[in-house]
């Protein structure tokens, strides 16, 4: 069975303080064979189906190690995903950073007001 590591990366995934503009997403396949493809594209799918607005990259492993991509955008391990069910962890890990920016954009005016 094929596997998917999911990282993010991009102002979403930035320590606080800063306002994310998109979720920049990066999708690591085992390798090139017709099976772990297929099985990165199917996820890709149902990712964009969920987060229609995220910027999705997927590179294979040998591809990212060439490159160096998660050391150069300094992005941050979500989820190893074996089966697409998983995905729904990746989905709140998005949910709870988002509510957390929100919550912030609202307390942050109060606490200056007072």
């Amino acid at each position: 069975m094929p596997s998917l590591t999911v990282f993010g990366f991009g102002s979403f995934f930035r320590p606080q303080g800063r306002s994310p503009r998109d979720v920049d997403l990066l999708l690591i396949h085992d390798d090139c064979s017709r099976r772990s493809i297929e099985f990165a594209i199917f996820c890709k799918a149902l990712i964009r189906q969920e987060l229609p607005s995220a910027d999705i990259v997927m590179l294979s492993a040998a591809e990212e190690l060439d490159l160096k991509f998660i050391e150069r955008s300094k992005a941050v391990q979500l989820s190893v995903v074996s089966n697409p069910n998983h995905l729904q962890d990746i989905y709140r890990t998005i949910g709870a950073r988002l509510f957390s920016v929100e919550a912030e954009a609202v307390l942050k005016p109060l606490a200056a007001s007072e």
